[in-house]
């Protein structure tokens, strides 16, 4: 009786179409990507490439190189007062992290408009024990960076399939919104 209720909610829980979380995020038919940027955060580009590390997409050092590459444009990280306690001091932190980026093909045609990837958390300040406010800053903003990879990750995964729906029908700039300014020309070249 159990091995038939097993199957049985494996079956539904399968024919539903419920997966794990980020389960195949990014298809491997995205081949190899370079990630352009001119960001001191070093932190955030590991972060991104041994996620894609995860899913088998290779991260290269040249964008010639790439079938893709992510143009990190933009990153932000801001920390406001959440909150006050009775006294006067701080109780809670807001902590914001935003990341505006677009995808472009191998000859550096964007593909997509300029995105934002944007994560907003808060934590509380323990006034009796700060150094553990402070590792709880410390674990709060690498719970960031991993949302804001994850939310680059849920772009890439349809890349493939918008090249096949537009290939030899339309050039890549027809992907962009007209009313949209060309990102990539603002952008300072890269040294490959």
């Amino acid at each position: 009786m159990r091995h038939i209720l097993l199957a049985t909610t494996i079956t539904l829980l399968c024919g539903c179409g419920w997966q794990l979380r980020d389960a195949q995020v990014v298809p491997q038919s995205v081949g190899t990507l370079h990630i352009a940027t001119q960001l001191e955060n070093r932190d955030f580009v590991s972060e991104l490439t041994r996620a894609l590390d995860v899913y088998g997409v290779e991260a290269v050092s040249s964008a010639a190189a790439a079938n893709y590459s992510v143009v990190i444009v933009n990153f932000r990280q801001n920390r406001h007062i959440g909150t006050l306690n009775a006294s006067g001091r701080v109780a809670e932190y807001q902590l914001n992290e935003d990341v505006d980026f677009l995808i472009a093909n191998a000859t550096g045609t964007p593909l997509t408009p300029l995105f934002t990837a944007s994560v907003e958390r808060s934590y509380e300040i323990q006034e009796s024990d700060i150094l553990s406010s402070e590792n709880e800053e410390r674990l709060v903003k690498r719970e960031m960076r991993e949302e804001i990879v994850r939310q680059i990750l849920n772009r890439l995964k349809v890349l493939p399939e918008q090249n096949k729906s537009v290939e030899g029908l339309l050039p890549a700039e027809a992907l962009l919104p007209a009313e949209a300014p060309q990102p990539a020309e603002a952008l300072p070249k890269t040294e490959q």
